[in-house]
């Protein structure tokens, strides 16, 4: 059953793979500190995406990237397809951009309590989820927008229509000949010249 899952996994396009990898990353960085250094009493103390003052919004963050990728993999593992093929892409971008909003937000409080606080710091977990969840948005962008062109695209496609395949295109030129090219015009006659009048 896993190298099914992995024949699936890889059998995703690139895009899809790269998106699922940053939402990955970003909530690998939910568990890693955000923000840490020394207390008043001198102890060293670190405080991840789940504690601190932004655990709320390291916890929202976190069901938003964990929803991302469930989308992706419930549906490989043999579950329910969640979201329609329609839907998904808009619910990806929102997802995703809803993740680096609230990733920002926290960002900016925790470096509001580094300013007030001289011996705190911030940390490299919540860049890491910020790499991580714009990575997830461009490329959730990225098939949004093919996704509105492909619609566009069968707005316009006649079904009507039928395209011959190359093969009986490449038959059809070949039983066609060509007509032989016209005869070159007669030569013309040389005119007389006077050299003096």
């Amino acid at each position: 059953m896993a190298s099914n899952f992995l024949r699936k996994i890889i059998g995703l396009e690139l895009e899809e793979k790269i998106l699922n990898v940053g939402a990955l990353i970003g909530l690998v960085g939910v568990f890693l500190p955000w923000i840490g250094g020394e207390r008043l009493g001198g102890l060293n103390t670190s405080y991840s995406g789940f504690g601190f003052y932004t655990s709320f919004i390291g916890i929202v963050v976190f069901l938003l990237l964990l929803a991302l990728l469930l989308i992706t993999i419930v549906p490989l593992t043999g579950g329910p397809i969640l979201l329609r093929k329609r839907h998904r892409e808009v619910a990806r971008l929102c997802l995703a951009g809803a993740a680096v909003i609230l990733i920002l937000a926290a960002l900016s409080v925790l470096t509001k309590v580094t300013f007030e606080f001289s011996r705190m710091e911030v940390r490299f977990g919540i860049y890491v989820s910020l790499i991580g969840s714009l990575i997830t948005l461009l490329y959730a962008f990225l098939r949004f927008q093919e996704q509105r062109r492909n619609q566009v695209q069968e707005i316009f496609h006649h079904p009507d229509e039928e395209v011959t395949p190359p093969k009986k295109e490449k038959e059809a030129a070949e039983s066609f000949e060509a007509p032989p090219p016209p005869p070159p015009p007669p030569p013309l006659e040389p005119e007389e010249h006077r050299l003096y009048p």
